[in-house]
């Protein structure tokens, strides 16, 4: 017997009949082995003067074969079950991808839509293409029925965000989202949250960038590096430091401005570099304090997002440093419990300084909470930058 191609549509890529595939398809629809084999056997011989047939052909004959050999009703089980299987193509400029539940559920999370709601648009999209038999579809009809789905399902705000976000997209801008506050504040759960939501594959730290200059500089060079942010004042030669036209008595917040100068170059060069490269990027830490610097270029070149996590109570402070205590023993976390006034300190000076500044003042209670309104933030820069324009569906 002659070799039969299937072409797979709509990509149209060639793929050799294979009979055992076959009797495993009708094997999940509900068929003992011996009725798929010989259904799929009766498909075979069908197929003895065909060379090449198509999927939607192919389909078409073994749903015949069905109701012939058993019953209309096992056929309409069948025909929906490969409905729901069936890949749906999205054409665009990059090139050809199958539409994903998953990957449109993470995109809606972006536009500050629950989980569970995002998921269940995803779903409403995907079934509307199918009802319609859609097996490929472009990226403006695409987004008309996400926005639509949104609309109905969710809320204006909702899809207006979308709408942003796609515009947004399309700008080639980057996004760089500088995430501030004390240690314990919970800046690297949220930060890991907010990669995975964002698809942000970039992500730095001013606590990583603290340790890359102090391995290759002496401790003298620059020595408040070698001491934690609450600590660094030991590294001074006096009580007093100055950064920039600012002196302070507090030594506890004197050793912290020298190590925020120390730090400050290299932040602003990884802001930098992100900027040239158009990647997105997010940076946390004690020492990201957008007031501190002018980023007004930046932001001609980006959407800049500031925010600065608080913990709103002392015993929540004390719950958190005790927990990272016990998660992260090597890193010696008993120490930030001893030293939780200085840390209060700290926090309550990056917290006036931001308040001044109309940095935007996140209490951390929970991540999904936290996260849910970094996104807002976020969301509604975007949108500042990119007024939602339904034109763009067009």
């Amino acid at each position: 017997m002659a070799k039969i191609i299937v072409i797979k549509e709509p990509v149209g890529s060639r793929v050799p009949f294979l009979r055992g595939i076959l009797v495993q398809s009708l094997l999940s629809a509900g068929l003992s082995f011996k009725d798929a084999y010989d259904a799929a056997q009766a498909v075979r011989k069908g197929l003895a003067n065909d060379t090449v047939i198509t999927t939607a052909e192919l389909r078409t004959r073994v749903m015949k074969q069905l109701e012939k050999d058993f019953s209309p009703a096992l056929r309409h089980d069948y025909e929906a079950k490969t409905k729901r299987q069936q890949k749906i193509i999205v054409h665009s400029d990059r090139g050809d991808s199958p539409f994903s539940v998953g990957i449109l559920t993470r995109s809606l999370e972006a536009c500050v839509v629950d989980r569970k709601s995002a998921s269940e648009v995803a779903f409403r999209v995907q079934e509307a293409m199918q009802q319609r038999g859609q097996s490929e579809i472009a990226p403006p009809a695409l987004r008309r029925l996400i926005y639509q789905s949104l609309k109905e399902h969710c809320s204006i705000e909702a899809a207006n965000y979308y709408l942003s976000w796609r515009q947004f997209k399309t700008s080639g801008k980057p996004l760089i989202i500088l995430v501030g506050g004390a240690s314990g504040a919970g800046k690297s759960t949220i930060c890991s949250e907010l990669a995975y939501r964002l698809e942000i594959v970039r992500t730095q730290s001013t606590d990583m960038m603290r340790e890359i200059l102090r391995s290759y500089l002496a401790p003298h060079v620059m020595p408040t590096l070698g001491f934690s942010s609450f600590d660094a004042w030991r590294g001074l030669s006096g009580t007093k430091a100055q950064d920039g036209q600012r002196q302070t008595d507090n030594p506890v917040i004197a050793g912290f401005l020298a190590q925020h100068a120390n730090i400050r170059s290299a932040l602003e060069a990884t802001i930098a570099r992100a900027l040239k490269e158009r990647h997105d990027m997010i940076v946390d830490g004690v020492h990201v304090l957008p007031m501190e610097r002018d980023l007004a270029k930046a932001r001609e070149a980006a959407v800049v997002v500031s925010v600065m996590l608080a913990v709103t109570t002392r015993q929540q402070l004390a719950n958190q440093l005790s927990w990272r205590s016990r998660e992260q023993p090597d890193r010696g976390s008993s120490r930030y419990m001893e030293k939780l006034d200085a840390i209060w300190e700290v926090q309550s000076f990056l917290l006036n300084l931001a308040d001044k500044a109309n940095i935007p003042i996140i209490a951390n209670w929970t991540v999904e909470d936290t996260v849910h309104e970094v996104l807002l933030e976020v969301n509604r820069r975007i949108s500042e930058h990119y007024p939602s324009d339904p034109g763009i569906l067009e």
